[in-house]
């Protein structure tokens, strides 16, 4: 009788043996290891690891995630290396290899916002210039006109 209880106590818990846990390779662990690099504000770590899976694996289910996140974070407030241009070249490289991803309408609205601020940079040095050339200009006037 107790080998019978034992049995239907062994079938009972049978069931309640955890799955043993999914073990990732490849691009999408490479793209858990870039995600885990941001976490740590390595983002040059990580920008480089998101581009090499959009480069190596372009048919990836994360490809199009990792060329995404590699411009969006050319763009992230805690990055020291911010490079907007390089973001831009990014959001487009996402736009035309990627054109109906879900993040499309993102990388749209980042392009835009990028063009914006570099243009005003572009106006801002020339703006700039244009102050220093008037400054050098006052400078010869004042100094014939002591003469």
């Amino acid at each position: 009788m107790r080998k019978v209880f034992v049995l239907i106590i062994l079938i009972a818990f049978a069931g309640c043996v955890p799955p043993a846990p999914k073990v990732v390779i490849g691009p999408e662990a490479d793209f858990q290891h870039a995600a885990l690099s941001v976490k740590e504000k390595k983002f040059h770590e990580a920008i480089a690891a998101y581009r090499k899976i959009a480069a190596d694996a372009p048919q990836s289910p994360v490809a199009a995630d990792a060329l995404f996140e590699a411009s969006y974070l050319q763009t992230f407030y805690d990055n020291p290396q911010k490079d907007y241009a390089q973001a831009l070249q990014g959001f487009e490289d996402f736009l035309k290899h990627y054109p109906g991803h879900v993040k499309a309408p993102d990388a749209r609205n980042w392009r835009v916002v990028l063009k914006t601020i570099l243009d005003a940079r572009k106006e801002n040095d020339r703006l700039n210039q244009s102050i220093e050339e008037l400054k050098k200009l006052d400078i010869r006037h004042e100094e014939r006109r002591r003469k």
